[in-house]
């Protein structure tokens, strides 16, 4: 396994434009695909009756 990455470590420092012009070539496209996602609904996460529940409605109350 070392010697497997050695090799690669060398490929890659021979190879320094070709590699960064990879990881920009998978780079951006999977940014652009991450951010033209579409939003999603918030889900109710409440839980009625239990000890956390009841003191987020705590702050209504003292108001």
């Amino acid at each position: 396994m070392t010697t497997f990455l050695y090799r690669i470590g060398r490929w890659a420092s021979r190879r320094r434009r070709l590699v960064g012009g990879l990881r920009l070539g998978v780079l951006v496209p999977a940014v652009a695909a991450g951010t033209r996602t579409p939003a999603r609904e918030e889900e109710d996460l409440s839980t009625p009756g239990t000890e956390s529940q009841k003191v987020f409605g705590l702050p209504g109350e003292r108001r």
